[in-house]
């Protein structure tokens, strides 16, 4: 029996041959993370545990990731303590990658090289497996990553793999948002839970590693484990770009032929609709083109699943030739600042202000409920991660979770909207 990419990466970093001693599902390892990622609003409280138990320096300080993006700007007397001393433990610990300000964590690890096909990374936030569009395996965890910063392990048992193939491509006006959504519709919490959702097939060709992100940056709010991108030259052809001088040839990373799967679920892109969360799950999907009724006050296009040039280019088309309702607002956060200024040398943030959007450094910001809160009985349409009461605000406000083109769409109606109307080539 083959393996999968994950039993693969579980089995080199356990220090086993996956060719000669693969690990099994269900089998208990102990793992040695290739990276560790932990933001300000976190890391702190994991030094103070492991100095409490005498542990004075980290076990693999180089391959320790510390990034401030929550409060970025910082706009509190708590924040900007938190920022300082993190910035103090950082240098103290002689931690390996220090960002201050550059962009959210996990698109921020892709872009400057950190992370590679075959690696695993132990992530301090839940959607940490956004890193697996590089057919990396990052696994979010909580306090246990202080385990990992004290002793280079964590140990884990080896999960089920459910492989999602895609075919074909997607019709204008539809995005990586709406495949994982069209993904949950097809999976419980029961078939996810404890497993990894691992996507292949020709469609995957069609998607940007940004795209990717999203795509298995989601894959928890759909119950799973973790997310991971099958890697082709695509892949390849990015990671050389940001750095990465020589990854791994796709045929040593993705799974074999014959490995074995929990479920398989086909889905053809070209059928794809505009899909909507809405409260209070991000599983809760409704076609778009059904929410008409829906009146938003607030859009927001950013955060780590979201806010790629890729991402505000598709915004900036939608909104070409209009303007955002007078009664919305809509603020827009690239997701790191390499997007920001690329964005800005292109002239899309000088279209989106037009439009009437605000702009704002790259910042974790409304998702973590930091800025741009809503008070009781507003809505606002999101390429946020999650849409439980009181995340952005008020318990009594709503929040609505959709691609950058169906959020760009109904910023300019007011009301949730379909994107084909307005996307180059859809319905008219």
């Amino acid at each position: 029996m083959g393996a999968t990419m994950t039993q693969k990466i579980l089995a080199r970093t356990s220090g086993r041959d996956p060719s000669i001693s693969p690990v099994e599902h269900g089998e208990i390892i102990w793992a040695s993370p290739d990276l560790v990622t932990a933001p300000e609003v976190s890391f702190s409280a994991y030094i103070k545990r492991i100095r409490e138990i005498g542990v004075t320096k980290l076990a693999h300080p180089e391959r320790v990731a510390v990034i401030i993006d929550h409060e970025v700007p910082v706009h509190s007397i708590a924040g900007a303590e938190r920022n300082k001393l993190t910035r103090k433990l950082a240098l103290e610990l002689s931690v390996g990658h220090f960002f201050d300000g550059a962009g959210i964590t996990h698109p921020l690890m892709v872009e400057q090289g950190l992370i590679a096909p075959g690696m695993f990374a132990a992530g301090a936030d839940s959607h940490a497996p956004g890193l697996g569009a590089v057919g990396a395996l990052s696994v979010p965890f909580g306090f246990e990553v202080s385990m990992v910063l004290a002793t280079g392990q964590i140990w884990m048992k080896v999960p089920e793999t459910i492989r999602v193939r895609l075919n074909g491509a997607c019709a204008p006006g539809v995005g990586a948002r709406d495949i994982v959504l069209a993904t949950m519709q097809q999976l419980d919490d029961e078939a996810t839970s404890y497993r990894v959702i691992e996507y292949q097939g020709e469609g995957l060709s069609t998607l940007s590693v940004p795209e990717r992100m999203t795509i298995c940056g989601l894959c928890v709010d759909a119950g799973a484990k973790s997310g991971i991108a099958a890697v082709d030259q695509r892949c390849i052809d990015y990671l050389r770009e940001h750095g990465v001088s020589d990854p791994q040839p796709p045929e040593l990373i993705n799974s074999d032929a014959d490995a074995e799967y929990a479920m398989t679920i086909d889905i053809d892109l070209s059928t794809l609709t505009p899909r909507v969360s809405i409260p209070p799950s991000p599983n809760h999907v409704r076609e778009a083109q059904a929410m008409s009724d829906i009146v938003i006050q607030h859009a927001y296009i950013g955060s780590c699943v979201s806010g790629s040039i890729e991402d505000i280019r598709a915004a900036a088309a939608i909104l070409r030739g209009h303007k955002v309702h007078a009664d919305v607002n809509l603020l827009v956060i690239p997701a790191t600042q390499q997007v920001f200024q690329q964005a800005l040398q292109e002239g899309l943030l000088t279209e989106l202000t037009a439009a009437g959007a605000k702009i704002s450094p790259s910042t974790c910001g409304p998702c973590f409920g930091g800025i741009a809160q809503l008070t009781a009985g507003e809505r606002r349409i999101s390429t946020s991660t999650r849409n439980d009461p009181g995340r952005m605000g008020s318990n009594e406000a709503e929040i609505f979770l959709a691609s950058a083109m169906t959020v760009a769409a109904s910023a300019i109606t007011g009301h949730i909207t379909d994107p084909r109307a307005f996307a180059k080539g859809g319905v008219q």
